[in-house]
């Protein structure tokens, strides 16, 4: 085992000790000079192996001051002959430097020595004290230990008197519960007997209520071929209702099926006059827009003649000036020549569509005349129709109201006759059932009875074997308490050794963690100095930035005016050059046309005048076109109010449909509903009727077997 301290540190600290202090005087400061213990002694707390080392340190100790001695005898030996050869004449101050030279090479000789010694008498302080504290240490462990037995031993004794104690108290618990349960099941006996006794009264009083339901059914047997006379007559009724309704039914079948081809027909003809309404008014609107273009156009074609008129003017003051306007004039001549070509045939279709609108017109006028006659005379034939269901129908539910009374009552009556019987029924079944369970159940009381016996006989039985066998338990726990105390001792040492090991590392994480928190404080620090450092530099690096940036955009826009500089430059010369060719080709074709010009002029103010005097006409018939949009505007006016009542009609009309379709359906859940009540009713009378029978049966039988009896 080594030490954590190093030699050298041991040699430094215990050389001035010895020097200063006597070793009596360290001896008294064992206990309190020395605070921790020592790590080879701490893996356990026996102090053996370091009275061991401490043995085998004094062992080497010993060879080595009998090795010093041997070599100290044979150092004086040879001193020895050399003084004995030497001159023995010599005076004082020579020998006494001879023996100082012996001494100091004598002190030459023994500092290995010397260290050694020291290191070694260290160690045996520092073992002597450590084996102090660990002797303190086993003696509280010690005591500990045997606490800790003595615990062990009082718990082991409570637990086998308990075990003495217990085990007979719970038998008699268990004896204990057995007899309340008994006395419990004796309890429930009684119950059930008084039970028994009640019913066997109820018995009696449901004898004397069947009693009275008999001399009842008598009475009915009595009068039961007045009753069946009064169910014939209503049979033939209801026969002669349901005869009713299916010739009602019919009729009413045949009507709707007139109103639905009716409403069928009417609304193929409405999609029909909505679509020739939607088709009418897409055309209108469409002429509207060519109207509203073709005004436009001619305005345009106004602002143009009056243009030309001007720029003709014009071009005869400047034609001598002026060659290039000359030509660009003659141009647009040629274009307004084309341009009222072009309108004049426009004009022409106008007028040929505008012809075709009216005619289509007139036809839709007349097929929407013929659809509304149409529709009047629907119209009141199904109004006649619908007075006369609405007459069958009131009658039909007045003939109703009275048979649906008639039924209630009879329904009620059969209802009340039959909840009786049933309810009598059900109480003698219920009383029969009941009477068996009692049965049952006082024989299984019994059967329980004596299982509790054989039970009780049985636990005895148990107990008494129960008794040896905690007996011979208890020897063989006396036996495990000797193997738990050879068991308890070696895991005593385990948890020492356990013990010691987590204290060890506990030191070293508390190490670690004091060099994790400096490193963290260094880190802390650096990152402060850091964060300071970089305040200091971020305003200026953004200001940098930001100018770096703005150099970047302005170099980049100059680049860009530089560059469309360039083009346009590049661009202007072309242009300059295609137009110095072109003036010289315009001069040569402006010299030929002045020649032309001087005969066309006269041409183009005949056209002009021609031009004026069709315009005038223009004018006129689209003043007539206008006048012809308004009487239309007024037609489609009026044609929309007629659609607006028609549509008002239809509604009313559909609203009737409606209701009339609400009733019809009113009325055939009111004929299904009377059909299962009298399906239901029929039923309940047969049942009824056969129940009645079998139970007449059963009577006669009872009351032949009590006369016999």
């Amino acid at each position: 085992l080594l030490l954590f301290f190093s030699a050298r540190e041991t040699h430094a600290g215990f050389k001035e000790t010895f020097k200063s202090t006597n070793p009596k005087k360290v001896n008294k400061g064992i206990y309190f000079s020395y605070p921790l213990r020592r790590h080879s002694c701490a893996v356990v707390n026996i102090p053996a192996p370091c009275v061991n080392k401490i043995i085998s340190h004094i062992e080497d100790m010993e060879s080595k001051i009998q090795e010093h001695l041997k070599s100290f005898e044979t150092s004086f030996e040879e001193w020895s002959r050399i003084s004995s050869i030497r001159d023995l004449k010599e005076d004082v101050s020579i020998v006494t430097s001879e023996e100082e030279v012996k001494q100091e090479e004598r002190d030459e000789r023994c500092p290995e020595l010397k260290q050694e010694m020291e290191t070694l008498l260290s160690e045996t302080i520092h073992l002597i004290k450590s084996l102090e504290t660990d002797r303190a240490d086993a003696e509280e462990a010690l005591n500990r230990q045997r606490a800790r037995k003595t615990q062990i031993s009082t718990k082991i004794d409570s637990w086998s008197i308990w075990k003495l104690q217990e085990l007979p108290l719970a038998v008699q618990k268990e004896h204990e519960t057995y007899l309340r349960d008994i006395i419990e099941l004796q309890w429930n006996l009684e119950d059930k007997v008084a039970k028994h006794n009640h019913f066997d009264e109820q018995k009696k009083q449901l004898e004397d209520a069947n009693e009275k339901i008999q001399a009842d059914i008598d009475y009915m047997l009595e009068r039961c071929r007045q009753l069946e006379e009064k169910h014939k007559r209503e049979w033939d009724a209801l026969n002669e209702c349901y005869k009713k309704k299916r010739e009602v039914t019919c009729l009413f079948e045949q009507i709707h099926d007139e109103l639905e081809e009716t409403l069928a027909a009417y609304e193929n003809l409405k999609a029909k006059a909505l679509k020739m309404k939607e088709d009418i008014n897409k055309d209108i609107y469409n002429n509207e827009v060519n109207i509203d273009g073709y005004k436009k156009q001619i305005d345009n074609l106004d602002h143009l003649c009056d243009h030309y008129a001007s720029s003709i003017h014009s071009a005869n003051i400047n034609i001598e000036e002026q060659e290039d306007v000359v030509t660009e004039v003659l141009r647009e001549t040629k274009s307004t020549t084309e341009e009222l070509e072009s309108l004049t045939k426009t004009l022409d279709d106008l007028r040929k569509n505008y012809e075709q609108l009216s005619w289509k017109q007139k036809l839709t006028d007349q097929k929407y005349k013929e659809a509304l006659n149409n529709y009047y005379i629907v119209k009141k034939s199904w109004d006649g129709d619908l007075s006369i269901v609405n007459q069958d129908y009131s009658e039909i539910s007045v003939a109703c109201g009275k048979m649906n009374k008639g039924n209630r009552k009879l329904e009620i009556d059969i209802e009340t006759i039959t909840r009786e019987i049933t309810e009598s029924i059900k109480n003698r079944t219920e009383y029969e059932s009941e009477i068996k369970s009692l049965l049952r159940v006082k024989a299984m009381n019994d059967e329980v009875l004596k299982q509790l016996f054989k039970e009780a006989y049985h636990i005895g039985s148990i107990y008494h074997l129960t008794r040896h066998k905690v007996e011979e338990v208890e020897i063989k726990i006396s036996e495990v308490r000797r193997k738990f105390k050879a068991r308890e001792d070696f895991l005593k040492k385990l948890i020492r050794i356990q013990v010691t090991n987590a204290m060890m590392i506990q030191k070293r994480l508390y190490s670690l963690q004091e060099t994790h928190l400096q490193e963290r404080h260094e880190l802390m620090k650096k990152k402060a100095i850091y964060t300071l450092a970089l305040a200091e530099i971020e305003p200026p690096l953004q200001r940098l930035e930001a100018d770096a940036e703005r150099i970047r955009s302005m170099h980049k826009r100059h680049s860009e005016k530089l560059y469309d500089v360039i083009v346009r430059k590049s661009f202007i010369k072309r242009k300059v050059a295609k137009t110095h060719k072109r003036l010289r080709k315009r001069g040569k074709k402006t010299r030929e046309a002045l020649m032309e010009t001087e005969g066309k002029r006269s041409l183009l103010f005949q056209e002009i005048d021609t031009t004026k005097s069709k315009t005038v006409t223009l004018q006129t018939e689209i003043s007539e076109i206008d006048k012809a949009l308004k009487a239309m505007e007024k037609r489609r006016n009026s044609f929309d109010m007629r659609i607006n009542t028609l549509k008002e009609k239809f509604i009313t009309v559909r609203y009737k449909k409606e209701q009339a379709q609400s009733v019809f359906d009113h009325l055939t859940d009111e004929k299904r509903n009377c059909e299962e009540r009298m399906s239901q009713a029929s039923k309940r009378f047969r049942s009824l009727l056969a129940m009645r029978q079998n139970t007449l049966a059963e009577i006669r039988v009872s009351v032949i077997f009590d006369s016999f009896k």
